[in-house]
């Protein structure tokens, strides 16, 4: 198996005397931190069982699967998730936060181990990366408060908002062609950055709406009252999110959903769905063994 090592920037927060919070450093804190799976630390390729540490790759612009919170800590479904897996692997997590378009590139490179972002399985990235699978989800269209003339199986002839780089770019390129198909007005895409600028974007009015999966929209809006999701979600647009590992690195992707098996046996890993309102994008063992398309 090829795997990569090389000194990952690291960000750590909320640290304390030495300690760090979400296990960013040291041995895992033993008060909270979950039983080791045995089986799951003995597939670990060497080099990471070594080092102690598990090193992520997120962008926390994503809530509710990864964020800063009001204290400026890392937080959400991801960040949990990958934490308790850790735990369950026997070590800490290094999280380090970037622009979405580099998580893929950073595990690739080796200077990551896993990225971690409500990252859908795409025939795309399947030939770069592998996913170890955990959620799903489907689309929903999230827009300015008070807009109610906007629908989401109605997009001809609007204008969306999209953060580059992410899976949304393929659904909105898809409804355009299908409206072109149809005799009908194409969509017109503006495209940001990072998903807070794609959200003030569409608060602000700029476009007609931004494509989101249902939790993360529900999430959104809940939290700025100038934005609402809306009811109704896009047909055969379900996907199936998954922790990203290098193509390559079989070992790594092995432990990590055993561990995460592990979880969803022992009942943690429906904890942190409910935790965020999310439980009704948990994946069962069957499926997390065996994904399915969405």
């Amino acid at each position: 198996m090829k795997t990569r090592r090389c000194e990952s920037w690291v960000v750590r927060l909320g640290l304390a005397a030495g300690v760090a919070i979400l296990g960013l450093s040291g041995e895992p804190n033993a008060a909270s931190a979950a039983e080791v799976v045995q089986e799951a630390r003995d597939a670990l390729p060497d080099i990471v069982r070594d080092a102690g540490v598990l090193r992520l790759a997120t962008s926390l612009q994503w809530p509710p699967f990864g964020y800063k919170n009001d204290a400026g800590d890392p937080e959400g479904i991801d960040i949990d998730l990958v934490t308790l897996v850790a735990e369950k692997l026997g070590l800490t997590v290094d999280i380090t936060n970037v622009k979405f378009p580099s998580i893929i590139p950073g595990v690739n490179t080796g200077r990551f181990d896993i990225g971690a972002n409500q990252m859908s399985r795409q025939p795309e990235r399947e030939e770069v990366v592998q996913f170890v699978v955990y959620f799903r989800s489907k689309m929903g269209l999230l827009v300015r408060e008070g807009v109610t003339d906007v629908d989401v199986d109605h997009l001809c002839g609007r204008t969306l908002a999209l953060t580059q780089g992410s899976a949304q770019i393929n659904v909105a390129t898809r409804l355009s062609e299908d409206c072109v198909g149809r005799g009908e007005e194409e969509i017109t895409f503006l495209f940001y950055p990072n998903s807070a600028d794609t959200y003030l974007a569409v608060a602000n009015g700029r476009g007609d709406g931004f494509l989101t999966g249902q939790a993360v929209g529900v999430y959104i809006a809940t939290r700025n009252d100038k934005l609402h999701m809306t009811r109704s979600t896009l047909a055969d647009t379900a996907s199936i999110a998954g922790i990203v590992v290098d193509k390559n690195n079989d070992q790594l992707a092995e432990a990590i959903q055993i561990a995460l098996i592990s979880a969803i046996e022992d009942g943690s890993y429906m904890k942190i769905l409910e935790k965020y309102g999310a439980e009704d994008g948990a994946l069962t063992v069957e499926e997390v063994r065996n994904p399915p398309d969405a």
